[in-house]
């Protein structure tokens, strides 16, 4: 008997384990710190890093260093969130500087709800484990640490927190919402599951891409349309993801509208250090970029460096050269020279697809300031084209001279947009029409800035450039007749018919 209950017990053990649903921990993410940065998305407030107090659980070799007098960690966006897990070290031994540590939540970034206080021993400096259950299903949710004292140093009336994660809740049936939205695999910038409409821009040089997205729910369908011409209308440089949920019951349609940069590269200059270049395949001899610019930094692209050519001796010019760039139209640049002394030229050459060397120009001692001053020169070249930087600068060791540059950059050659005709039912109305003295135009946005009127046979009556959304008309001096009013925008065009009587 006691031997076909035991056996009896061992079935039920059987049958409980392989039918029972185990539901493992999906996470929004499990961040270490990998940089003196904050991870991509989110937003810090008197925070630093430090590579000292690493706890060293997921990928990086720093920690959040929220500071006295007040600090905020808020990592990115979520849809919905169930348990945070986060690793803190306190640095506060004196009940003077009264440190606190609360963790808040909030739907929008501006009201925040405090959903735990004081979490873990504060006098205690190893490292501690905490453990938070949020359970919000919420389809946009933000968390912030928040550390307050009254006091404090370097080493006192703050913490270190370090390999953060938050795991996600159950997605419902219903539920047609993305955990992340890509497009050539990069996340969109500022993406939370409830915003639906972005705008990227690309650099000149992409010639298509790819969307994608991960749905909250994996049982959710996606149907992705890809952007068909990036240089085309507004209809085709826009991607959508359309995304269905398990039950059919709700659908979402994240939408990216991409524009082109005019720039082939941009660069102002980040890190300080000797013969540094903006970009791979640069180089260089004999320069420095710097922070300690008698003229201050130019500061139109980031950074707040700025690249100087040096020389000390007869045999050490230096130059800066680029990589090679195709449908180059336009360099510019901003220099100054540093103590002038009447001998300091900078040449600037071109070598289209590894030929002979082309002078573009020679800035003589004339044409340089102590003050940053902008130089641009055509280049209108289609095929690879490097451009090279030598400077002309006393030899003498013991020479000040030198020549700054700042904010340097190169345009493509336009390419052609595509013109989007726009239905005159969704943009523009025409009133009275008929009509036998004048006609009141308005428009749905702003987008015109020109109109032009036809007749029949397809003569222009008038021409004029327009401002805002509505413009009156005077016809009373044109023929019975049938005409068209067309307005103009940088890449879209709209026509309406009226009737003079």
């Amino acid at each position: 008997m006691k031997k076909t209950l035991l056996t009896l017990s061992a079935v039920l053990v059987l049958f409980f384990l392989f039918t029972t649903r185990v539901t493992a921990q999906v996470y929004h993410f499990q961040e270490g710190f990998a940089s003196n940065a904050p991870p991509n998305g989110w937003i810090t407030t008197n925070v630093s890093y430090s590579n000292v107090h690493n706890h060293g659980l997921y990928t990086g070799a720093y920690s959040a260093k929220l500071k006295p007098n007040e600090s905020f960690l808020i990592p990115k966006g979520l849809n919905t969130a169930g348990t945070l897990q986060f690793y803190i070290q306190v640095r506060d031994t004196t009940v003077a500087d009264a440190f606190h540590i609360a963790v808040e939540k909030s739907y929008d970034k501006l009201t925040w709800t405090e959903i735990s206080r004081d979490p873990c021993n504060l006098k205690d400096s190893a490292w501690q484990v905490v453990n938070i259950t949020v359970n919000d299903n919420a389809a946009e949710i933000y968390l912030r640490f928040h550390a307050t004292s009254l006091g404090g140093t370097a080493t006192l009336g703050l913490c270190y927190i370090d390999d953060v994660s938050v795991t996600k809740l159950e997605a419902a049936p219903g539920d047609a919402t993305l955990t992340d939205f890509t497009y050539n695999g990069a996340t969109v910038e500022g993406f939370v599951a409830t915003t639906l409409d972005y705008a990227v821009e690309l650099p000149y040089s992409v010639g298509g891409v790819v969307m994608s997205g991960t749905p909250n729910n994996p049982s959710a369908t996606m149907n992705i349309t890809n952007p068909t011409n990036l240089r085309g209308t507004e209809a085709e440089r826009t991607g959508t993801v359309l995304v269905t949920s398990p039950d059919g019951t709700s659908t979402k349609a994240y939408k990216i509208v991409f524009t082109m940069s005019r720039y082939i590269f941009s660069a102002g200059f980040v890190t300080a250090g000797s013969s540094l270049v903006p970009f791979p395949g640069w180089t260089t001899a004999y320069t420095y970029v710097s922070t300690t610019i008698p003229m201050g930094n130019h500061g139109i692209f980031p950074g707040t460096a700025a690249f100087k050519f040096i020389r000390g001796q007869e045999t050490k010019v230096g130059y800066l050269y680029t990589s090679k760039y195709t449908n180059c139209d336009t360099l510019g640049f901003w220099l100054a020279v540093d103590v002038p002394v009447g001998i300091e030229t900078l040449l600037i050459e071109k070598r289209v697809n590894g030929g002979v060397k082309q002078t573009i120009a020679t800035i003589a001692p004339g044409d340089m300031s102590v003050d940053w001053q902008e130089f641009k020169y055509p280049i209108k070249e289609n095929d690879s084209t490097e451009i090279l930087f030598t400077p002309t600068l006393p030899s003498d060791s013991l020479s000040l001279t030198r020549i700054w540059m700042d904010d340097l950059y190169m345009t493509g050659k336009p390419i052609a947009q595509g013109i989007e005709k726009l239905s005159a039912n969704d943009y523009l109305s025409v009133y009275p029409n008929p009509t036998q003295d004048y006609i009141t135009l308005t428009m749905k946005d702003t987008r015109f800035s020109s109109i032009e009127v036809f007749n029949v046979i397809g003569t222009r009556i008038m021409s004029e450039t327009i401002k805002g959304r509505g413009l009156t008309l005077d016809v009373r001096s044109y023929p019975e007749g049938v005409y068209f009013v067309t307005c103009r925008g940088s890449n879209s065009v709209c026509t309406a018919k009226f009737i003079k009587k």
